[in-house]
């Protein structure tokens, strides 16, 4: 019995049958690291009866019996734990050659039979004999014995006699014949295959490229994938649309003959970015500079049609020798150059494609060749499809400068435009104009979360104001924190927002933001860049010696712009494209900054974001989970940048005031004096200060009207969602026989807990007598529910000494509920294993205090930040709750936030409470 026979034969007795191809891995050619026999995920039962854990290993030894060779102890192996995601068979005992057909067929739990078949004629018979193509192998075998399964499956006989030329693809696969099985022997069959029409080519050209600079930019792709170190676009006689043409001259490795036949005149080929056997496209760099290509559709070339309908092509090809690492060692010229006539007006709708021939040519006299010493590709276009204008060529350049990343070796890929004429003159540079920037941002995140954030405040011509840097050099205890550190956890209420607004239950998003936020990031790292003015005349003053130059760059390169590798990603950061969604959230906070304030510039690895794919209309990424992902990432950049920004502009507003800005109290007092001094009767003076107080009054009143609200809707929110679960199972009480009076009166008196809690803040209020421990107690139980189920311990630790305060017992448990809902939002964002907030009250001669302290990250801005009105690192946070607070606490006494963390060892709180902390300071007298 030969290998070919055992094999069939294995294979119609076993329970279970695998084949595949070997692959250059399986076989060692390619020097990777991971060893042994690749297992796709389709076939994890031939190893396991349960799918691998991800963050587990999962192993099983069992006996292979090799043909004509003895039996080896192999193991099956699942790598789950840190990045690795994948199935193998290792100690195989034997090697493999690339495109061997292994045959691996289970006989029992730890019994399998393994074959290496290795003749084409084999290959082909085994295929044959189990109705199989070569796309269907890499999988399990669809057959099953009568002895393993309860209906046999119908086998095709095997050909009399084997193909010869060797050709392992059979026309009748197994998803054919099942297809057939389901359709009666009555029908007649017929079969076809489709015929595009010539007009397609233009479709590709016309409705997929959305404009003629895009066009070029597709060119010019094709020049830096083939390696060019530069690209000349040059416009000929272009002021005279019947003589006008438009050249594209590179010097890259130019078109061989095969690749011209076989790769340029095949729509969609993979020539760039070829598919492996598990369906994941490979990046195969370019072989000089070790480029990931751009192009990876197969459709870039036919951009030229968008911008003329006669297209002629010189390339002068070159062979690249490149060593066993493929690493580059030299170029050799070839003796021929290939010549393409293309006229797009022969595709017509009329015409299959197939019956449009072009023509081309290969010359092997070098005297006439375009290029003579180098290699290169040449593409002349003419007869255009519309004249330029002066205002088209300045646009052209402003996008051939932002098609190329900041961060480009110009000695390494160049771009030359030129008119011929006088239309580009004068055109402004950037770079100078970016560096007066006042607020600049650098921002690397890893594919592990791990952030170095770089920011900068720096006023050009007004250095009095001061400056801020937040860098590895930071001296400032708060801003030295931001610098560098593992944002993971502060990224959940971000995720858990996107969940949300995706309609998931609130029940499974925990688990949704665990899988989303779970390492490596799967586009890798990401780096942002900003530079961000203020528009005003007065800010221009202190920024810019060249306000209208600033404001013309920004009108023509405002946006958020992505780069892969070297070149663009469009349409992000064109004009209008608000991608990230900058102006609503201006309209929602007046704080943040416009989309038309920044030039930004996103940098991605080009070889591993490779799951984020550019649409074929080039009109950014497609929209998957990938691209989802890098969304909330940005979101959360931008925010931290946002509040970084709105601290310094601040400080800057209220240096280039006249008068200081006060608070609404000193202005109050103020006016007071004046009153005083101003020589009035008595009586006019009287007047003005009785209305004086009415405002006050006013004021304070409308103060306290804005922080209630907010602490109805916290209680109202949370005691209405239990409610809604409470209701059914009241109800199942009342029927159930016989009637559970404990438990029906343990449900009612859980109702009237959460009707309690919202009258607590709905009751009239006025400043009044208060013990704080029922305050406390009321603020905490109100929250419960959220507490319990965030896992987070409340310790309460309350001197009978401190309990009575004059205050408005609604505001206060408010204001106690407001300081409890951050501290729950910000525990979210760590990792502890034990969560907890610490409340604790103290009396210091007429001084009685509250003092709330959580284990969460802490705070990361000054006091006069955080107290501000729409200052907030919240996701979609509003600001008001602390600057509400501060306020409020005016009229009783006054509020603090301690940065000391010795000060609180000293006030007896205990040390795994870290984080933020917040004093409420009450001095009215009892």
């Amino acid at each position: 019995m030969t290998e070919l026979q055992g094999a069939i034969n294995a294979v119609k007795n076993g329970i279970l049958s695998f084949c595949k191809f070997a692959s250059s891995n399986d076989a060692g050619t390619t020097g990777a690291h991971q060893a042994g026999l690749y297992i796709p995920r389709n076939s994890i039962k031939l190893l396991f009866n349960t799918p691998g854990i991800k963050g587990q290993q999962l192993e099983k030894w069992v006996n292979i019996t090799w043909w004509g060779a003895e039996t080896k102890s192999c193991r099956f192996i699942y790598y789950g734990r840190k990045t690795r995601n994948e199935y193998r068979i290792t100690n195989l005992g034997r090697s493999f050659q690339e495109e061997d057909l292994i045959v691996i067929v289970k006989n029992e739990d730890t019994g399998y039979s393994g074959f290496c078949l290795t003749s084409p004629d084999d290959k082909q018979y085994f295929l044959q004999t189990f109705g199989l193509a070569r796309r269907d192998t890499n999988n399990l075998i669809p057959y099953r014995s009568p002895d393993h399964s309860p209906s046999k499956v119908e086998i095709r006989p095997a050909p009399n006699d084997i193909l010869e030329n060797n050709n392992y693809l059979v026309t009748d696969t197994v998803a054919d014949r099942q297809e057939k099985e389901q359709i009666p022997v009555s029908y007649e069959s017929k079969a076809i295959s489709f015929r595009p029409k010539a007009h397609i080519l233009i479709l590709l050209g016309e409705e997929l490229i959305k404009s003629p600079v895009m066009a070029i930019y597709e060119l010019i792709k094709n020049a830096y994938d083939a390696d060019a170190k530069s690209v000349d676009v040059s416009f000929v006689n272009i002021e005279n649309l019947e003589e006008a043409a438009i050249v594209i001259k590179d010097n890259g490795t130019g078109i061989t003959e095969e690749v011209l036949e076989n790769v340029w005149f095949e729509p969609g080929s993979d020539f760039r970015k070829p598919i492996n056997e598990e369906g994941i496209r490979v990046v195969k760099r370019s072989p000089i500079f070790e480029r990931v290509p751009m192009g990876e559709k197969g459709i870039g070339r036919f951009a030229v049609h968008k911008l003329g309908n006669r297209i002629r092509m010189y390339s002068r090809p070159s062979l690249v020798y490149t060593n066993e690492d493929g690493k580059f060692i030299k170029k050799i010229l070839l003796d021929y150059e290939l010549i393409v006539d293309i006229d797009w007006r022969r595709f017509s709708q009329s015409k299959y494609l197939e019956d449009v021939d072009i023509t081309w040519y290969k010359n092997k006299d070098q005297s006439s060749f375009k290029f003579k010493e180098d290699s290169g590709t040449y593409i002349e276009i003419g007869d255009l499809k519309e004249g330029w204008t002066r205002g088209m060529a300045r646009q052209l350049k402003r996008n051939t400068i932002s098609m190329l990343s900041p961060k480009n070796d110009y000695s390494k890929f160049r771009i030359d435009l030129n008119f011929h004429n006088s239309w580009l003159d004068r055109f402004p540079e950037t770079e100078q104009i970016l560096q007066s920037a006042p607020f600049k941002l650098i921002v690397l995140i890893d594919e592990l979360y791990k952030i170095t954030f770089e920011y900068q405040f720096l006023l050009k011509n007004n250095a009095q104001i001061g400056s801020r840097v937040i860098n590895d050099q930071t001296t400032d205890l708060l801003d030295k924190g931001k610098y560098e550190r593992n944002i993971k956890e502060e990224l959940k209420p971000f995720f858990e927002t996107y969940f949300r607004n995706k309609g998931y239950e609130e029940r499974s998003i925990k688990e949704a933001v665990e899988k989303q936020l779970t390492p490596p990031v799967s586009y890798g790292s990401l780096m942002l860049e900003i530079y961000s003015f203020d528009l005003d005349s007065q800010s221009l003053r202190d920024t810019t010696d060249s306000a209208k130059l600033v404001k013309e760059l920004l009108k023509d390169h405002s946006g958020i712009k992505v780069f892969k590798g070297d070149l663009r990603v469009y349409d992000y950061g064109d004009p209008g494209n608000d991608w990230l969604g900058l102006d609503l959230k201006r309209i929602q906070n007046k704080e943040w900054f416009s989309n038309n304030q920044n030039i930004g510039y996103i940098y991605l690895d080009s070889e591993t974001s490779g799951t984020l794919i550019e649409k074929t209309n080039r009109e950014g990424f497609i929209e998957n989970e990938s691209f989802d992902h890098f969304k909330v990432m940005l979101d959360y950049i931008l925010t931290q940048f946002s509040v970084e920004r709105q601290s310094d502009r601040r400080k800057w507003l209220l240096f280039n005031k006249t008068g200081p800005l006060e608070s609404f109290e000193s202005r109050i007092s103020a006016l007071k004096a004046l009153i005083f001094k101003l020589e009035l009767q008595q009586v006019q003076k009287d007047e003005l200060m009785q209305e004086t107080g009415r405002v006050e009054e006013k004021y304070e009143q409308d103060r306290n009207n804005l922080l209630i609200p907010a602490g109805v809707g916290m209680t109202a929110s949370f005691a209405m969602h239990e409610i809604e679960k409470l209701v059914p199972r009241m109800k199942e009480s009342i029927w159930e026989m016989p009637v559970d009076i404990k438990k029906m009166r343990g449900q009612i008196d859980e109702l009237d807990d959460y009707v309690e809690g919202i009258l607590s803040v709905l009751k009239k209020g006025g400043n009044n007598e208060v013990l704080l421990s029922e305050a406390i107690n009321q603020a905490v139980k109100n929250y419960s529910t959220r507490l319990n189920d965030h896992e987070i311990r409340v310790t309460i630790n309350t001197d009978s000494n401190a309990d009575k305060i004059i205050a408005d017992k609604r505001v206060l448990i408010t204001i106690i509920m407001n300081l409890i809902d951050n501290s729950l939002y910000w525990l979210d964002t760590v990792h502890r294993q034990e969560k907890g907030i610490y409340i604790s009250t103290s009396r210091e001669v007429n001084n009685t205090s509250v003092l709330i302290v959580d284990n969460g990250p802490g705070f990361k801005d000054k006091t006069e930040d955080i107290v501000l009105p729409f200052f907030s690192r919240k996701k979609d946070g509003i600001g008001i709750g602390m600057y509400l607070i501060d306020t409020v606490m005016i009229q009783f006494g006054k509020l603090n936030i301690i940065h000391d963390r010795e000060s609180l060892r000293e006030r007896g709180v205990p040390e795994m409470y870290n984080g933020a902390a917040v004093e409420l300071v009450f001095n009215k007298k009892i």
